[in-house]
């Protein structure tokens, strides 16, 4: 993945060993690390508007190499839990590897992609940067997340966060009751379909879900939803 800021590439560049997730946290959060760093970090933009608290139940759709649901789980604590979903094999490896290391328990990795409906999809494998395409070098398992919720017998999402390199759109599609049990949602629209960056359609369908939605931290564009009632602001347009 190539990134415009040269730092920011190199770092993409270092192999994803358990140390880098630490340094993440570290750069995201610390006050010895200067704003004009922190803010590149999509650790610090999904705690924008409401942090992770201990007993959050978290969906991870992307979670590769973990370091959002190392993260996630540690602030959630043993009365928490983390759905980290995570289709390709080899980040799969990776992400199992770091969670090993870490000794955290309360991470669940769920062996597919999230997607409109049931099947199965070709994706171009890039680690960070993995992707579906038609012309994908490997075959995945995708299922909605209603249908997770509902083999699972899961109640509430207190945190969504997704970053799938443009499958946000579908995945939300597949998501239309989950999404009337979410409390908060972080959602990584940055990336371009047809051109277009997803931000737009990613708030419509939060919307469509009775969340307020609103899309801000330019560094890391992410889309966000809530609901009124669980104590957040409204957003007017």
């Amino acid at each position: 993945m190539i990134h415009p800021n040269p730092m920011i590439s190199a770092f993409i560049g270092i192999p994803e060993w358990a140390w880098k997730n630490h340094l993440r946290r570290w750069l995201a959060f610390s006050s010895l690390v200067p704003d004009a760093i922190q803010d590149y970090s999509p650790l610090k933009g999904y705690e924008m508007y409401r942090q992770l608290q201990p007993g959050d139940v978290v969906v991870d759709a992307g979670a590769f190499p973990g370091d959002y649901a190392l993260f996630a789980a540690r602030q959630v604590g043993p009365e928490g839990f983390v759905w980290a979903f995570e289709p390709d094999e080899n980040n799969r490896r990776v992400l199992e590897r770091n969670l090993q290391k870490s000794g955290i328990q309360n991470v669940e990795i769920v062996p597919q992609g999230l997607w409109k409906e049931e099947t199965t999809l070709s994706l171009d494998a890039q680690g960070l940067a993995s992707r579906i395409e038609r012309q994908g070098s490997k075959r995945i398992e995708v299922t909605t997340l209603d249908q997770f919720l509902q083999e699972r017998g899961l109640e509430k999402i207190d945190v969504l966060k997704m970053d799938i390199e443009g499958a946000e759109l579908e995945a939300l599609e597949g998501a239309k009751h989950a999404l009337t049990r979410i409390t908060y949602a972080c959602i990584a629209s940055y990336h371009l379909v047809e051109g277009t960056p997803t931000s737009a359609r990613v708030e419509q369908l939060l919307k469509a879900a009775g969340l307020d939605s609103h899309t801000a931290y330019p560094k890391h564009m992410t889309t966000y939803g809530w609901r009124v009632e669980e104590g957040f602001p409204s957003v007017t347009d």
